[in-house]
């Protein structure tokens, strides 16, 4: 399943020790790529339109809550937080994965991570502690 439209992903097997302190540098080419754009108000319109277009195509939390028709003190219950905690997770722009895991649940959904590479399957990931496999039940008869 290669993708030729993505580049490779290259394999660097150097060691910390083996990188020269001359090397290290600050990355300036976020500050260079919005320079070049405002140069341009072409490219400017059309990087607004895609990020408007990429905004559009994602839920945020309280967007999930309320598709839900659910409240923040409904999901605080849920939660055994507050309402205003609810609040705060919702308005947070990083979050551990077991605490979306909960929220997800307490809307009534399962939280599945699909992992995409150009050159395999998806992989599906397992968020926690792996399930025991389940025993078969087999009755004991004397």
């Amino acid at each position: 399943m290669s993708n030729p439209s993505r580049p490779a992903v290259p394999v660097d097997d150097a060691k910390i020790e083996d990188v020269p302190d001359s090397a290290w540098q600050e990355d300036d080419g976020m500050a260079q790529f919005y320079d070049m754009l405002a140069e341009s108000p072409v490219a400017m319109e059309a990087f607004n339109r895609l990020a408007e277009e990429i905004s559009a195509r994602q839920d945020t939390l309280a967007q999930v809550r309320k598709a839900r028709k659910l409240t923040q003190e409904v999901i605080g219950t849920n939660l055994n937080m507050d309402q205003s905690a609810v609040s705060h997770l919702e308005h947070r722009s990083d979050i551990l994965l077991s605490t979306l895991r909960s929220f997800i649940q307490a809307t009534g959904g399962d939280l599945h991570l699909i992992v995409t590479y150009p050159d395999s399957p998806p992989v599906s990931l397992q968020i926690g502690p792996k399930s025991p496999p389940q025993a078969a039940s087999t009755a004991i008869t004397q």
